[in-house]
């Protein structure tokens, strides 16, 4: 090839890549503490335990750690219902259970703000069976997938895919800024230990994800859905890790927050971050929102 074509052709194709940057960072509702958050979610740890792996301490060291976070009930899908309801919505069991009424993502499409959950495993196209052949995928952590208002709709629940989906998403530029991340069984440490869990997040996800954690307004936040402590939820009211991190992170001397928060916070503070409606589910009047100093106000 003529090195001039080739100059002009590689101009061309630096600029097509600098205009489509341009189209998707234009397409970002603006935040009042972060324009994107990541949300992965592992399973089954007390505090003490995950403070006890050097990798999960280290992480608490470069952001926030929530030293009085919460889960909200054993076993685990009402946690995570309670993500994107700030409610149990009478869910207590690990069974197949179908909420009626609004949850996160319809907020979300209200201000035009898009969203994805990425579930490891998760044969796609709707699927709303308990588990996946391999069971590596389980539905009770998938809360997305019992909202009567995304599973029945199909131009909705396009929008929970395979976690496989994330590496393509960061390479197109078109990770929305509302995350849910699920890994399989082995992976979150459920059905493996803690340990696992935390060599996947070292070897696989931080790793994946730390573009959207350089230069940007990405918030990362990563918690377990309960304690693996039965008896934890009388004595220690369910006591669980969880960090925020991202270059949006005020960072304070002691990189600790001690007061008391679970996962009914979430929906009240994203609510709150872009203005959004409320459920009226327990957001707007039994939850704690996270602090206001956990995050850097840029705008």
């Amino acid at each position: 090839m003529d090195l001039n074509i080739f100059k002009i052709l590689l101009t061309i194709f630096i600029f097509i890549i600098n205009f489509l940057f341009f189209v998707n960072a234009s397409e970002l509702v603006k935040g009042i503490y972060f324009d994107r958050i990541i949300t992965i979610v592992l399973g089954n740890s007390y505090y003490e335990e995950s403070m006890n792996d050097p990798y999960l301490a280290y992480l608490g060291s470069q952001g926030i750690l929530l030293s009085n976070y919460h889960a909200v009930w054993h076993p685990s899908q009402p946690n995570y219902i309670a993500m994107i309801r700030a409610s149990k919505s009478g869910v207590l069991t690990d069974f197949n259970q179908d909420v009626e009424g609004a949850s996160l993502p319809d907020l979300l499409e209200e201000k035009g703000i898009s969203w994805k959950a990425y579930m490891e495993n998760y044969p796609g196209n709707g699927f709303n069976e308990s588990h996946s052949g391999d069971k590596l995928y389980v539905r009770k952590h998938n809360p997305f997938i019992s909202m009567n208002q995304i599973r029945t709709n199909s131009s909705r629940f396009i929008y929970i895919v395979n976690a496989d989906r994330l590496k393509k998403d960061i390479e197109d530029g078109t990770v929305p800024q509302y995350v849910f991340y699920t890994p399989n069984m082995a992976n979150s440490g459920h059905d493996t230990n803690v340990n696992h869990a935390s060599n996947y997040l070292n070897n696989t996800f931080i790793p994946l994800i730390e573009p959207l954690l350089i230069n940007s307004r990405t918030l990362l936040v990563i918690t377990f859905d309960e304690s693996s402590k039965y008896l934890d939820s009388l004595t220690n009211y369910n006591h669980i890790y969880t960090v925020f991190i991202g270059p949006n992170v005020l960072k304070s001397m002691k990189h600790e927050d001690d007061g008391w928060y679970n996962h009914y916070s979430f929906v009240p503070t994203i609510e709150r971050n872009w203005n959004l409606s409320a459920l009226g589910t327990g957001d707007d009047t039994e939850s704690t929102p996270f602090n206001d100093g956990f995050f850097l106000d840029i705008i």
